[in-house]
């Protein structure tokens, strides 16, 4: 009898109180794998420790952190909030999608299209989104570039090719004529966005605004983030996005490196006939887990395949 078990590496604040807010979805998933004959346990999530190595035969599931090895797999909300990552290497920028191939003609355009159309039933027409949004509705002009600020985080900082006020100053200068609304993060802005904002006030043509982002990305000519959900939530609304940082979405948008790439970026964006929809699919069912669909096998395969034991831990034939 081996004592190896399925662990769930877990922030304090997920642990309190009864693990009270742990994401529906890893509830789902330890009840299902204990249904399976696994021994679960949930852990505080010590970053360097799991980095160290595994240990005996454990399995490590860990929230949003990457941890560089065999037997662990990252866990984390990919974008939106029924999709999640169980990724070998991490998530966003640090997962496996990144060296992954995007082939549009392996995806069937009409379920491609029927997965669109859910989704948008699910968040575009109630306008929802990962973060709570502004109810009150907000008209925008229409072919507008859409900014989101996303201001200093760990994984903002290691995805981005060039601060934030660059990217600012880039667009600034390189429009086309377009008005220019900018969006700060509704959970994260400090210093850095304070400053971008100060620089914008009062500049011709540029709007900042806290409206729902489902309102102004409606009608967008594109969306401009370093590295943010919004590009995944913009193709919702068939608008192309630019990334100024590393993104895993990069195999439906324009990835700038430079500033001085911009212009260009730009005009590849707004010329390109984008594959959305078939790469939504791919992305948020085929590379990731779907919370809304029977996911447990999925689960399962990528433990079995994570350099374990499956035996050890309990899973079943």
């Amino acid at each position: 009898m081996t004592d190896a078990r399925i662990r769930l590496h877990l922030p304090a604040h997920m642990l309190d109180n009864g693990a009270a807010r742990m994401p529906q979805f890893y509830r789902r998933a330890l009840e299902g794998l204990s249904g399976l004959g696994v021994r679960v346990e949930l852990c505080h999530r010590d970053i360097d420790r799991l980095r160290a190595g595994p240990e005996g035969g454990h399995l490590d599931l860990v929230h949003a952190a990457a941890v560089g090895r065999g037997q662990a797999l990252t866990l984390g909300t990919a974008y939106l909030d029924r999709f999640f990552y169980a990724d070998p290497e991490g998530i966003f920028f640090e997962s496996s999608t990144m060296r992954a191939r995007f082939r549009p003609d392996t995806v069937p355009e009409d379920r491609a299209a029927e997965f669109l159309a859910d989704l948008r039933a699910q968040y575009v027409t109630p306008r929802r989104s990962r973060h709570i949004q502004p109810e009150a509705q907000v008209a925008f002009p229409g072919g507008h570039i859409a900014l989101f600020l996303q201001d200093l985080s760990d994984p903002v900082e290691r995805a981005r090719h060039m601060t934030a006020a660059e990217m600012v100053e880039a667009v600034l200068a390189h429009r086309d004529g377009r008005m220019l609304v900018v969006k700060p993060h509704p959970r994260n802005s400090g210093p850095e966005t304070e400053a971008i904002l100060r620089r914008l006030t009062g500049v011709p043509g540029v709007q900042i605004t806290e409206a729902n982002l489902h309102d102004i990305l409606a009608g967008a000519a594109v969306s401009v983030s370093i590295s943010s959900s919004v590009g995944l939530e913009g193709m919702l609304h068939g608008v192309p996005a630019v990334f100024f940082g590393q993104s895993d979405l990069h195999h439906c948008a324009v990835t700038v490196t430079r500033p001085e790439d911009w212009p260009a970026a730009l005009d590849a964006a707004l010329v390109t006939r984008w594959p959305f929809a078939q790469f939504l699919l791919w992305f948020l069912r085929r590379r990731n887990i779907d919370a809304r669909r029977p996911f447990l096998p999925k689960l399962v395969e990528r433990i079995r395949a994570a350099g374990c034991d499956p035996a050890a831990l309990g899973l079943r034939d």
